[in-house]
């Protein structure tokens, strides 16, 4: 059966918010100011949801489309346990990255020491073209939380609780704020001597040093 393309009139609108780039102090840099621009409103489509369109958009039925997908995530999930990776036609590719957590030298590293450390996705070249004809619709600007930095600390224990690794993404999501503003974090942690990079540049990922963090 043919590929169907991906195609820009399938795209939705995406609404976006605005709001003013702050240090690490949550105060605005009067010398270099700075916007930050994100996605607003987004919400989480189901795998059911997903088989309905699916089938409401062709001639297979739903109950078909739902098994599909959930034989595809268990292909999924036994291929990338196997180390391969997996691509996803025009969708992209998923792969993993391990991670050795604090061991700093080769003969030091066991088996036991290495762990999944995240699932990365790489899009297709067809899915970023897509991508790159969405309609944008302004949301008004955002009021989001600014947590001090004991807090950020409170929070990033919890999270090392359970993981040996932080990503820039993650760190997003816990200080539940900007890219940019993650890095500072980030940043402004690994100069204090309580977080120390590794991987490389489009892997980047840290890990707390001891005695930080609960480590």
């Amino acid at each position: 059966m043919a590929t169907r393309k991906l195609v820009r009139k399938e795209a939705g609108t995406i609404a976006y918010t605005l709001r003013e780039i702050k240090d690490f102090s949550g105060e605005a840099n009067a010398d270099n100011p700075a916007v930050a621009v994100s996605v607003v409103g987004g919400r989480t489509v189901t795998a059911d949801e997903l088989a309905r369109e699916i089938a409401a958009s062709c001639t297979i039925k739903e109950a078909d489309v739902a098994g599909v997908l959930k034989a595809l995530s268990l292909r999924v999930q036994r291929t990338l346990l196997s180390g391969n990776r997996v691509e996803l036609g025009e969708i992209g590719t998923l792969s993993v990255t391990l991670t050795c957590g604090n061991k700093h030298r080769a003969d030091n590293v066991k088996a036991r020491d290495i762990k999944v450390s995240r699932i990365a996705f790489a899009p297709s070249k067809a899915l970023s073209h897509a991508m790159r004809g969405a309609t944008m619709t302004y949301a008004g600007d955002a009021h989001t939380k600014v947590f001090s930095a004991a807090e950020v600390e409170e929070r990033l224990t919890t999270h090392f609780a359970t993981h040996d690794t932080l990503y820039r993404s993650e760190m997003e999501s816990i200080c539940e704020c900007t890219r940019y503003r993650a890095v500072q974090f980030l940043e402004t942690f690994v100069k204090e001597g309580k977080l120390r990079k590794a991987g490389r540049q489009n892997g980047r990922y840290y890990i707390p040093v001891e005695g930080c963090f609960g480590k």
